[in-house]
């Protein structure tokens, strides 16, 4: 219960026991007068019938008829009369309920009125005894409508005084509405500091203690992220140029050798500088270096057509350009304006073309090329370009398989598929080390044609984004997890990792939404969304919206291939994930300095840190000297 309500319970509970006390108190008092009032009107009635039967002398019948016309008058309750001989006696008694007031008023009220009794005499004789019982009704009604006008008072006043309490203690408590937003806002890692003062002492004094915390918080957070930022500088970036070294460049190739996109693989271009001892010669080492400088600034200009890219000085002289999804012919058009905008940078400085130049070896690998693969054949390709003196840019390109199915192939078993709902799910684990239990499920899906083959996801995923599918896939695998009963699911964290393709799909959103609204309150475990490191840096704010539509339905989200890339981790502070996911060799390959400032960013945040693709207990252990027990990878299933 909020400190409002509980004030507000408190407060009226008092107002309404005071003046509850109140009304009782007039309610009896108006009674008491009332028993008191009926009282003296009963005596001055008995003494006037007392003079009015005297006057009868001995005759019944007068009597009886004075007795009859008195209690007519509705003033009675009983009248009594009996003669000292003990020959006459009369009682006229009325014993009919009371009407026009609830029976549970009369059983609260519980009038007793007291009768009274007077002795009739004639001269000096006493001729009879007369009593008389006034009639409780009266006091009944008169009450009751005295009541009522209480109760009106008392709901009234009480209504009032709840509607002045309301708007005072909002009043009141509006600062700490304010303090708990900025708590609130803590948690979505918002840094917000109050600038207006609670007129309270005690709530200006917990208001100048939350903007303290809050600052103390935004403060930490950005010391880390500066460090973190200067440490990814020192040890993945050239420091002429400001691209990505070789050391950056190999953590990263696994990565972008396996991105899904429409050409099944890309292209990697190997660009080598000859005349670099004449460059210092001729221009100086500072102009040398801005020289540099520019060539990393064309690469950066010719290849910006394409969203996802890497650029790196592997050595002093050799650059690598790493371009997923780039076909052949985007790569070939790059290399030439390379090499033109090359030439007019030579000119500007008036150095010879013969003596200055570039090679450009350029490599189309396919998407199940390895590492090895793709240096090997990019060097080869480099190597052909120098032989070139005349082109100076040589094209190797990795063909298709024979056995590759074609377009048309590939759109039959998609779409019987996605018809058919011939989906397989599996769950790889994600291990929590220290406890020894899974911390939650990652979910992949394999396809089948009807038959004996099946497809996994890598095999189908490139022709599905040429295809148009992927939306439709996904669409159907997340139907299928979210309607099936997975009984290796109960109670449990599912994990998804959503395609970047899927991401920016423009219908994926609002068919993801429907399938959210009809099935999310139905899940017997918990659901986690998954997007690329890559993706949310270069499209936070299309992230931000599934984010919010995650966050309404109470799924959990997270990041996966992280690599410390962005130059501002600000983008966490804005996605709000509850963890990242990293390969265990770029979390192995950081710095101590580098690892101590990722760790105050993501604990500042509030966010996990998860190593992938762990193999071997060497790892594991590497792992827990830097605080890390949640892993992914072959080792779990061992675990």
């Amino acid at each position: 219960m909020t400190l409002f309500k509980q004030m507000a319970l408190a407060i009226s509970l008092m107002i309404i026991t005071i003046l509850g006390a109140v009304m009782a108190i007039n309610f009896q008092s108006a009674k008491t007068d009332m028993i008191e009032s009926i009282y003296e009107t009963t005596v001055n009635n008995i003494s006037s019938l007392s003079n009015k039967i005297a006057q009868a002398g001995d005759d019944p019948a007068l009597i009886t008829t004075i007795i009859d016309s008195e209690f007519d008058s509705g003033y009675y309750k009983k009248i009594s009369y009996k003669s000292s001989d003990g020959k006459f006696e009369y009682t006229q008694k009325d014993n009919e309920a009371v009407h026009g007031v609830p029976q549970w008023f009369v059983n609260f009220t519980d009038v007793k009125l007291q009768s009274v009794s007077s002795d009739v005499s004639s001269g000096w004789s006493i001729i009879g005894k007369l009593t008389v019982l006034a009639d409780d009704s009266i006091v009944y009604k008169s009450l009751y409508k005295t009541f009522i006008k209480l109760l009106f008072l008392f709901v009234f006043f009480v209504s009032i005084s709840l509607i002045i309490l309301s708007i005072l203690l909002q009043y009141i408590l509006r600062p700490l509405k304010r303090i708990q937003h900025q708590a609130e806002a803590i948690l979505r890692n918002e840094f917000v500091i109050e600038t207006e003062e609670p007129y309270t002492t005690e709530f200006k004094e917990v208001s100048h203690a939350m903007n303290a915390m809050v600052k103390k918080v935004e403060e930490i957070f950005n010391k880390a992220n500066e460090a973190a930022k200067r440490n990814r500088e020192l040890l993945y970036n050239d420091p002429v140029t400001k691209l990505f070294n070789r050391r950056y460049l190999m953590l990263k190739l696994p990565e972008l050798i396996s991105q899904e996109n429409k050409a099944n693989g890309g292209t990697v271009m190997f660009v080598a500088l000859s005349g670099a001892e004449v460059l210092n010669k001729t221009l100086g080492r500072q102009e040398a270096d801005k020289f540099f400088c520019d060539l990393a600034a064309i690469f950066k200009e010719e290849s910006a057509v394409l969203d996802e890219k890497l650029i790196a000085r592997v050595n002093g002289t050799e650059f690598t350009l790493m371009l997923p999804g780039c076909e052949t012919f985007v790569a070939q058009d790059i290399a030439i304006n390379i090499y033109e905008n090359f030439l007019e940078l030579l000119e500007e400085r008036e150095i010879d073309a013969h003596e200055v130049f570039i090679d450009v070896g350029i490599y189309r690998y396919r998407a199940n090329a390895t590492v090895s693969d793709l240096l090997t054949h990019a060097d080869d390709a480099l190597t052909k370009a120098k032989a070139d003196e005349r082109q100076h840019i040589y094209v190797y390109e990795e063909k298709e398989s024979s056995k590759a199915l074609g377009k048309e192939q590939w759109r039959q078993i998609i779409e019987e598929s996605i018809d058919k709902k011939h989906f397989l799910l599996k769950f790889w684990p994600t291990l929590d080390t220290k406890t020894k239990y899974i911390n939650h499920k990652v979910m992949t899906f394999t396809i089948n044609d009807g038959k004996e083959n099946s497809f996994y996801y890598g095999d189908f995923i490139a022709p599905a984004i040429n295809l148009g599918l992927v939306g439709k896939i996904y669409l159907v695998a997340l139907k299928e997890l979210l309607t099936a009963q997975h009984k290796e699911l109960d109670g449990t964290i599912c994990s998804i990792r959503l395609s970047n393709e899927f991401l920016k799909d423009k219908k994926a959103f609002d068919e993801l939404s429907r399938l959210f609204k009809q099935y999310a309150k139905t899940l017997n475990f918990k659901l986690y969304f998954e997007v690329s490191d890559t993706f949310a840096i270069n499209h936070t704010a299309t992230v931000k919206g599934f984010v919010d539509l995650f966050s309404k339905y109470k799924f959990g989200f997270g990041i996966n291939s992280f690599t410390g890339e962005s130059d501002d981790f600000n983008y966490l502070k804005e996605l709000n994930p509850e963890f990242i996911k990293a390969d265990v060799s770029f979390l192995l390959d950081q710095s101590a300095e580098s690892m101590n400032a990722l760790e105050v960013v993501t604990k500042s945040l509030g966010i996990e840190i998860i190593a992938t693709f762990v193999k071997n207990e060497e790892e594991l252990k590497a792992l827990k000297k830097i605080n890390i027990t949640k892993i992914q990878g072959p080792l779990t299933e061992k675990l």
